[in-house]
C-alpha cells in the first residue's frame, strides 16, 4: 500500500506541533500577540517552530532576520525560491502590511524562544 504525500505532510505537520508552544511561557510584545492569531492561520501549516516542514522553522527565521523584521514582510509580499526541494511559499500580498508587520515581530519573538527552547 502506497501512502499519499498529503498524508505524509499532515504526519510531519502533527508530529512538529507536538511539544510546548514556541512562545510558551515568553511575554509577548502587544505587536507580536496580534501577530501570533493571523500565524497561526496563514503559516503555522508551513512553519514550525524548530523543525523544518515545508518552510524554514521559527528559530531560522527569527536568526535571519532579527533585526530587520521588514524583512519578513518584503518576502512575504513577493516571495522567491530559495530551495529547490521545496514548493515555493505563496505571495501574501492581499494581506496588510501592518497585519505581516504583526505577524513578524511574532516570528522574531517567538522564533527566539523556540530557539532557546531546542536542544
Amino acid at each position: 500500500m502506497t501512502r499519499s504525500p498529503i498524508l505524509a505532510a499532515l504526519l510531519l505537520l502533527v508530529a512538529a506541533c507536538k511539544g510546548p508552544a514556541p512562545d510558551e511561557g515568553v511575554a509577548l510584545s502587544p505587536q507580536a500577540a496580534k501577530g501570533k492569531a493571523l500565524f497561526s492561520t496563514l503559516c503555522a501549516s508551513c512553519h514550525a517552530p524548530a523543525a523544518k516542514l515545508v518552510g524554514p522553522p521559527l528559530s531560522e527565521m527569527a536568526a535571519l532576520y532579527a533585526t530587520d523584521p521588514a524583512g519578513i514582510v518584503r518576502w512575504a509580499v513577493t516571495p522567491g525560491r530559495k530551495r529547490a526541494d521545496v514548493p515555493p511559499m505563496p505571495s501574501f500580498r492581499g494581506v496588510r502590511e501592518s497585519d505581516l508587520a504583526d505577524v513578524a515581530q511574532y516570528i522574531i519573538e517567538a522564533g527566539t524562544a523556540a530557539g532557546k527552547q531546542a536542544p
